[in-house]
């Protein structure tokens, strides 16, 4: 696949963590806030960073989740807070944000903090697969990035994924993207339009805002094209 953009839209993987190591003394946290240890974000994040195999077609980013699907996520802000490190950390529509590996932060046992209070919401880690800004791909680049994605969940939870096998991607667009299409482009050029849903979510966990779209793989379609319009707040792969 040629150039990517970052941050883009498949494949979830649904891995909660918890707030295992003690707080710095130092870190200026409100009491009642929502929060996780940087260690604990960090040592997921390497498992990510160390992965031998290609990964060079999907993401892997932290996401915050609100309990109450109704609430947006517009207001959110997610800090990195240390003795002597004050990062505002950046959110996508859908709450992810890139988190970057400091070792300083890591040292000083910094804390990842929500303007939210405690109990409000959920961090998780998100795999996705990497979108393109000029919307054209190939449908054999899609299914390699399925593949990529299927492989690093198999690596990180091998008995859950036994068996399993790519089927297809998903892509999801902002509730006001009203002009959103997603096409197939066969072989001899014939188009045919791929339905779009609204009012539903990308994983079980989240708010069903969103405008969906699947796109399931055949044979006959190999060496397709899938083309949007508008580009996807996020893309994942249909794994089953």
């Amino acid at each position: 696949m040629k150039t990517l953009s970052t941050l883009s839209a498949i494949i979830f993987l649904s891995t909660a963590l918890q707030t295992s190591a003690q707080s710095s003394d130092d870190v200026a946290r409100p009491r009642d806030a929502e929060w996780m240890s940087y260690r604990d974000a960090y040592r997921s994040m390497l498992w990510f960073e160390k992965y031998g195999k290609p990964k060079n077609l999907i993401q892997y980013s932290l996401q915050i989740v609100p309990k109450d699907k109704s609430a947006s996520t517009e207001n959110l802000r997610l800090h990195l807070l240390s003795k002597s490190i004050h990062v505002d950390l950046p959110l996508d529509a859908l709450g992810r944000t890139p988190l970057p590996l400091l070792k300083t932060a890591y040292d000083e046992n910094a804390e990842i903090v929500l303007n939210q209070r405690s109990g409000q919401a959920n961090f998780r880690f998100r795999i996705s697969l990497a979108t393109r800004a000029d919307g054209i791909y190939e449908v054999s680049d899609l299914r390699h990035a399925c593949e990529q994605a299927l492989a690093f969940q198999s690596y990180v939870e091998p008995n859950l994924m036994q068996g399993k096998k790519c089927v297809g991607i998903r892509l999801g667009f902002g509730k006001r993207d009203s002009i959103a299409m997603v096409e197939i482009k066969s072989a001899n050029q014939n188009t045919q339009a791929i339905g779009i849903l609204d009012n539903t979510a990308m994983w079980p966990d989240t708010s069903p805002t969103l405008r969906t779209s699947s796109f399931l793989f055949t044979q006959q379609l190999e060496k397709a094209q899938l083309i949007t319009r508008t580009s996807p707040l996020v893309m994942t792969a249909i794994i089953e």
